[in-house]
């Protein structure tokens, strides 16, 4: 997954957040007396908060915005979001740009696969699993795709959601450019996308089982009883106030003994709390009565996991 919000260079970037930092820097960056106003305009357009995430980066989004559009300062483009949909949507987009693609950090998928799916489906079936801040749908879909190839008679309940409509819209139709699919090994390729114009189409078997919603982490009561979260490289964009609430709620969405898989930017380490346990480099797991069978945490010999090859 992953979704830039305010995004910068790349999808891993990230800087000092405006509790994570000192208040001197928070208050350097959002010195602009007119930040206020343009909060409550973005809040009231577009149902966005502004103040959850980084202040530095943001500040610079927002110049850059304004100098391509030729606004003088943020109460000026306040003023047009409110005045102007196009703008608005346009400022939408620049601010939630979308990045993803499948088996992004295979290694990470290749763990996924090898223990911690087929140890999550020998304490229960079918699954329940959500992908917060999906973007194009392409981390959902890779799950979807290892888990036919573990278990193609089981009937899962797979959740994408994201703040973007136009990100989930494009989610639904499946349609991925090259780079979009550049991590998928051939024979999984060939097995479930067809190539069409300059991209390819997941077909219908993984598609139709991947449902598809609206939902924000930062103001929307979360859902929960998930065996697998997926939030990857999401709340690094966030003020560490926000990430401690984002993950402490997430892990109240797990089932006890289900899996939340983050992004290789991205660390618990020094957040308490939450309930969850580490179990591998980008996975925790919300812990559980020790009665109960638990999931292993990952051991590799010296060589490491194997690559990510098609399974039946």
């Amino acid at each position: 997954m992953d979704r830039i919000a305010p995004g910068f260079a790349g999808r891993a970037a990230g800087s000092t957040g405006t509790t994570g930092g000192s208040a001197g820097e928070a208050t350097q960056a959002r010195g602009d007396s007119h930040f206020a106003v343009l909060a409550s305009a973005v809040r009231q357009v577009l149902g966005l908060d502004l103040d959850a995430y980084r202040s530095r980066q943001l500040e610079r989004r927002l110049q850059f915005f304004r100098e391509r559009h030729g606004l003088q300062d943020n109460a000026h483009l306040a003023a047009r979001l409110r005045d102007d949909p196009a703008l608005a949507h346009q400022f939408a987009d620049f601010l939630t740009i979308n990045v993803s693609e499948f088996f992004r950090n295979p290694d990470r998928f290749e763990v996924l696969r090898d223990r911690f799916l087929p140890a999550l489906l020998r304490r229960r079936s079918p699954l329940r699993v959500w992908s917060a801040g999906c973007s194009i749908g392409a981390e959902i879909y890779s799950v979807a795709i290892l888990l036919q190839e573990l278990d193609p008679t089981g009937h899962h309940e797979l959740l994408g959601t994201d703040i973007d409509g136009t990100a989930l819209e494009r989610a639904r139709q499946g349609l991925f450019e090259p780079l979009e699919v550049r991590a998928v090994p051939p024979a999984l390729l060939q097995r479930y996308f067809r190539p069409e114009g300059q991209g390819w189409v997941l077909r219908p078997k993984i598609r139709h089982r991947v449902r598809f919603a609206r939902h924000d982490l930062i103001t929307d009561p979360y859902p929960g009883g998930w065996d697998l979260i997926l939030c990857r490289n999401v709340v690094i964009y966030f003020t560490e106030e926000v990430k401690r609430r984002v993950w402490a709620s997430l892990a109240a969405s797990l089932r006890p003994g289900g899996i939340l898989f983050i992004g290789g930017s991205e660390s618990l380490y020094g957040v308490a709390g939450t309930g969850l346990r580490y179990l591998s480099p980008c996975f925790y797991t919300r812990d559980e009565p020790a009665s109960s069978e638990a999931v292993p945490a990952t051991r590799h010999g010296p060589g490491g996991p194997p690559s990510l090859p098609p399974r039946r």
